[in-house]
């Protein structure tokens, strides 16, 4: 029975990590609830990102295609990628969307802060909008990425999320803070 839903706080027992990989890791923790009992919760590590609604002066927006291992199919989404160590997530998302997509950020402005799937995962990625150049410079990818900018204009946006050929987490978040924003 919990009796202060104010303090819901788990606190860590032990701490052991069961793997090390290149993006992420999984610790294994044995936690006190609330009320004294134990248990354990399985924790991806993974560190913060950012995502980028971007949208260019002719008032189309640019995306990204890429095949998804893990979905095992090429999803739609909007342009995102992961923080380097210390960097400040205005510049990761100006640095992203040059690397994706070849277009420069002309402005850019804060949406919100989400965390995809917080039973298992740490990831913070913050979400941003911005304007861009009006054309492109040309991608600079990372040597393992293989990704494609995609124009969509509003209405193609909007009928990808209802016929659900948009359905990427981030990518739904951002166009909904985008909207309510606006």
């Amino acid at each position: 029975i919990i009796r202060n839903m104010n303090d819901l706080t788990e606190k860590t027992l032990n701490t052991e990590r069961k793997y090390t990989g290149k993006i992420i890791s999984v610790d294994l923790l044995d936690i006190e609830l609330p009320d004294g009992r134990k248990t354990k919760r399985e924790v991806i590590r993974h560190g913060n990102a950012v995502a980028i609604l971007a949208r260019r002066p002719d008032g189309k927006f640019v995306f990204v295609k890429q095949y998804r291992k893990a979905a095992e199919e090429a999803l739609i989404e909007v342009i995102a990628g992961g923080l380097e160590a210390g960097e400040d997530p205005i510049e990761g998302a100006k640095r992203e969307t040059a690397e994706e997509t070849g277009y420069d950020v002309t402005s850019i402005r804060f949406l919100t802060t989400i965390i995809c799937t917080p039973g298992y995962c740490e990831e913070r990625i913050h979400i941003y909008f911005a304007e861009l150049s009006e054309t492109a410079h040309g991608q600079d990818q990372d040597p393992d990425e293989n990704v494609y900018p995609v124009i969509l204009s509003e209405a193609e946006v909007e009928d990808g999320i209802r016929n659900a050929t948009i359905f990427d987490a981030k990518t739904l978040a951002a166009w909904a803070c985008f909207k309510l924003a606006r």
